[in-house]
């Protein structure tokens, strides 16, 4: 015996769309066992074969799934979802359900509030997801503890992968790092980070962009501090410093877009944004977040914004280095990145680039076959049905996981070695200084080589750079330098 239970079961009732969830319940005869994102309980579990029965099983043991839920809600009979939630006017899951739906639908059921002086129940369980502070309802004595409004809520799980990890934890291991650097040192680090940082976010997008762009973006990532609380304006204004004024929006875009390719005579489609008038209430839910997640984790908070905010794609051009900036916005302004450095968190992107792109594919993947569509000659697309709950509702468990950690490597590798590279070549130039009369240029050219060398320079380069020098003369310059150079170089 094998019958599916929970929300699998309620898709297959009420011929819900198949709206991705974590994990898929079954009824078996077997043994109590997990197998992958696959849960197998014993007949003890099994419930009754009803609307009733399969939602209080989903709210149990599955979870909550707000884009199954509203699907579930604009379907299933009103007079048994009252029948459900009058049965057991004071049981958590029916609380719960009768808030999900009003919060979820905007309507309001045929019920009294709820008169019982019964504790306040939570809407998400806070051992099992992130959540906000919560505020009380009083009409179901229920927390609302959701991350966001109607108009964007993601829900991100405290899986085992995020377990156990604490983002004080890494906002002073940062802190550690940086104060062990004089002020001269960090002075050069930042103009280096942001070049970095510049050059490995245009890198993501296989963009090689000109000098012009190289330095908006540069700008760009120097103002984060500057624009703490972001909104609509701040986002504009921050394309007309990212963009040649040409392409910098005035507005949020008004046209369908899409990521794709041209395949002989076949347009391929990876990724079908939302539809542009779905995009002035996504992007004020993804505000509202920002806005009311003082008490929550930053880095949660940047995943969901970020990820929700390229997912949304609100504007024609710049969408993804505008993502990528707004990790470095949060990251900053809610005290995570120490004030006096950049974490060049793209450079770790890039370097796990495989990664990011399965993150992002993760979340295209699940809604692609649930949006129906056409495309015309000249490539463009409309989108036929309904699709902002996709976009609105998602599980963001794996974009936190994601950046988690992206901040955790960047602080351990890339922020670690590219300070203590520039205070190794900072001595290094001292060093040299100070025993050597060279040109500027040679100099340059002998610490960027003995750097590479790991300490050495080849017989090769030193013929090719060095004709004028005595290999005793290079042998000792190295040797004054390889307390500064024995170190696996940068790639």
């Amino acid at each position: 015996m094998k019958k599916k239970a929970g929300y699998s079961a309620l898709k297959e009732m009420y011929g819900l769309s198949d709206i991705p969830h974590h994990v898929a319940s079954y009824i078996v005869s077997g043994a109590r066992k997990t197998v992958e994102n696959k849960e197998y309980y014993t007949p003890v579990y099994a419930p009754e074969e009803t609307l009733a029965g399969h939602l209080e099983f989903a709210l149990k043991f599955e979870g909550v799934n707000l884009g199954l839920l509203t699907e579930l809600f604009t379907v299933a009979p009103i007079d048994a979802l009252i029948a459900y939630i009058q049965s057991k006017p004071n049981g958590i899951n029916t609380r719960r359900t009768w808030f999900f739906y009003e919060f979820l639908t905007g309507n309001q059921l045929n019920i009294p509030d709820l008169s019982s002086t019964a504790g306040y129940v939570d809407a998400l369980n806070p051992e099992k997801y992130f959540t906000k502070k919560g505020v009380r309802i009083s009409r179901y004595r229920v927390r609302d503890n959701l991350l966001g409004n109607e108009n964007f809520c993601p829900v991100v799980r405290k899986s085992k992968v995020l377990q156990g990890l604490d983002w004080q934890h890494l906002r002073e291991k940062a802190a550690d790092i940086v104060q062990t650097y004089d002020a001269e040192t960090l002075a050069r680090a930042v103009n280096y980070l942001y070049t970095k940082e510049t050059r490995s976010s245009f890198a993501i997008e296989h963009e090689q962009p000109s000098q012009t762009k190289m330095e908006r973006f540069g700008l760009a990532l120097q103002s984060v501090r500057k624009f703490p609380n972001l909104d609509k304006q701040a986002l504009i204004d921050l394309q007309s410093i990212m963009l040649d004024e040409r392409f910098a929006a005035l507005d949020y875009r008004n046209d369908q877009n899409y990521v794709g390719e041209t395949v002989g005579r076949r347009e391929i489609f990876h990724y079908i944004s939302p539809r542009p008038e779905d995009v002035p209430s996504l992007m004020s839910g993804l505000f509202n977040i920002l806005a009311s997640s003082d008490d929550l984790d930053p880095i949660v908070v940047a995943a969901i914004v970020s990820f929700g905010f390229v997912f949304i794609h609100p504007f024609d051009d710049g969408n993804g280095r505008t993502h990528r900036y707004l990790i470095h916005h949060i990251l900053a302004n809610r005290d995570v990145s120490p004030e006096e450095v950049i974490f060049p968190v793209s450079a770790t992107m890039l370097n796990h680039i495989h990664e990011y792109n399965a993150c992002l594919e993760s979340f295209s993947h699940s809604i692609m076959p649930l949006i129906e569509f056409v495309s015309s000659d000249d490539a463009s697309i409309e989108v036929l049905n309904e699709t902002k709950n996709l976009y609105r509702y998602f599980d963001a468990t794996r974009m936190v996981e994601y950046l988690y950690t992206c901040v955790e490597a960047t602080i351990d590798q890339e922020l670690k070695v590219e300070l203590e590279t520039i205070s190794a070549f900072a001595k290094a130039r001292k060093a040299i200084d100070a025993a050597f009369d060279l040109p500027e240029k040679q100099k340059n050219l002998f610490l960027k080589l003995c750097w590479q060398g790991h300490g050495t320079i080849s017989k090769a380069k030193r013929k090719a750079h060095f004709p004028r020098f005595s290999d005793e003369e290079i042998d000792g310059i190295q040797q004054l330098l390889a307390p500064y150079f024995l170190v696996e170089p940068r790639r």
